[in-house]
């Protein structure tokens, strides 16, 4: 039953799918969600989008600017992550279902993934609209992990983003590495074996979503460098956050996630998931996953 949109972010035209609520209510509460790095709607968060629109709740699900079907502003590459641009498209999509008669008012929830988790636990710190949250793998601390898991040093880094932007400048374009790679010496956006069995695998995103490509970006990694989304956490009070967690995550790492959550107020709550981080998308762990956020959501925005 849902229906497919469009809607303007000052200039950039953003698609996806909205789902009316299955019980038909008028008025109804709205999650607004989007994709992780370098993902798309179509890699199994839209399997989400059911679980809440079968509990009753609209869903607003879209590609972020440069990724699926969404548009890209004049001059800018497509599969850029840029995260700043990405939280304030959140809130034109809360805009545009607000203004929706099926949602009309109605409270609002931000569900994010991974990087975009990290989106949704800034949103609901700044953006008082939002009335619940839920954050799964949820990407934590930029510096630490572009330490921990990009494949050069500092320096190299450093000196790459620069050549990156002079030849920018230049009109040229933008320097691209892939996003996964089977080959662990490859510098990828998502160095990890797990990264690109997802991807590849039997069953994986891939086949979910065959016109995606395999790049991003080199200045997204520059801007995942210094984005630091759990320094929000403590300001997501009085709005309800949920955190769903995969202690053995690999990516972006449970025990950083773990301390993150302390450093939250109530109120709140943690679920955990077996497994790495992408146990969270397919599976029995997405029955967890999404059956945590679904209640999460039926608590703190649909009427008693």
């Amino acid at each position: 039953m849902r229906e497919e949109i469009e809607f303007d972010a000052e200039g950039v035209t953003l698609r996806g799918w909205f789902y009316p609520p299955e019980n038909g209510s008028v008025s109804a509460p709205c999650v607004v969600m989007a994709h992780g790095w370098g993902g798309t709607t179509q890699h199994f968060i839209d399997d989400f989008a059911d679980v809440f629109a079968g509990a009753g709740l609209a869903v607003l699900l879209y590609d972020h600017r440069g990724w699926g079907r969404s548009g890209v502003a004049p001059g800018k590459p497509r599969n850029e992550a840029d995260p700043w641009e990405q939280i304030r498209d959140y809130q034109h999509a809360i805009s545009h279902a607000q203004n929706r008669p099926e949602v009309n008012g109605a409270p609002i929830g931000v569900w994010g993934s991974s990087f975009s988790a990290g989106h949704a636990f800034v949103v609901a710190a700044i953006d008082r609209r939002v009335k619940a949250v839920v954050g799964q793998m949820p990407f934590i601390s930029g510096s630490r992990q572009f330490q921990a898991l990009v494949g050069f040093t500092m320096a190299a880094a450093q000196e790459a983003f620069a050549a990156d932007r002079l030849a920018r400048a230049r009109g040229e374009a933008p320097a691209v590495i892939p996003l996964v790679a089977e080959d662990p010496s490859v510098q990828a956006g998502l160095p990890v074996p797990s990264a690109y069995e997802y991807f590849y695998g039997p069953g994986g995103a891939l086949e979910r979503d065959p016109e995606w490509t395999n790049e991003i970006t080199l200045r997204s990694v520059e801007h995942l460098s210094g984005y630091e989304p759990g320094w929000y956490l403590p300001r997501i009070s009085p709005t309800p956050v949920l955190m769903v967690v995969a202690p053995h995550d690999g990516l972006t790492l449970g025990e950083w996630a773990f301390e993150a959550y302390e450093t939250a107020l109530q109120p709140k709550k943690l679920v955990t998931v077996p497994g790495d981080h992408f146990a969270a998308y397919r599976g029995a762990g997405a029955e967890i996953a999404s059956g945590a956020a679904r209640d999460w959501f039926v608590e703190h925005l649909l009427p008693s």
